[in-house]
């Protein structure tokens, strides 16, 4: 039986599934970016929401760095396959990387770090969306010339992919 407290909780509970799986449905894709640059906050709160998400394990392996200067952003346009001819564009580009010492069990090495890497990278989409920003994966694939340079720029751990965020 249900009284009026329970509808309103029942109604409560139906709204916030209703809220993520629009955020779910409008989760993007999107490579073009308008000039304009986010607000620290915001980034602040994109990297807030991924400290929260499962990792195997719970090693919490996955980091990311925060880029906006705009010769590094230069060279991620140049070395990441993907993002040739627009990551340059973006307000600022997260990159996300696992360290490798965390994976030790078997070959786990091969693919944990990715599939702990895919977690994060989902969550910056849905939280993007929420945030009305533009963004966009990018996978890890960087040119073998430039691998070496890449290592001594952004550090030697495992790189998992690039997110592009914009306005």
């Amino acid at each position: 039986m249900t009284n009026v407290y329970q509808e309103r909780y029942l109604s409560h509970q139906n709204n916030k599934r209703l809220v993520l799986e629009k955020i779910i449905r409008d989760r993007h894709s999107n490579r073009i970016f308008s000039d304009k640059k986010i607000d620290d906050k915001i980034v602040l709160k994109l990297l807030d929401d991924i400290s929260y998400c499962p990792s195997s394990c719970n090693r919490k392996a996955i980091f990311t760095l925060v880029i906006n200067d705009k010769d590094l952003k230069n060279l991620l346009g140049g070395v990441l396959v993907g993002g040739v001819g627009w990551i340059h564009r973006a307000s600022h580009i997260i990159l996300v990387f696992a360290d490798d010492a965390a994976y030790v069990a078997g070959d786990e090495i091969n693919f944990m770090p990715y599939i702990d890497a895919g977690i994060i990278i989902n969550q910056l989409y849905l939280s993007a969306t929420d945030l009305k920003l533009k963004c966009c994966y990018v996978n890890p694939n960087v040119r073998k010339i430039n691998s070496k340079h890449f290592k001594e720029v952004f550090g030697s751990k495992i790189f998992c992919g690039a997110f592009a965020i914009g306005l």
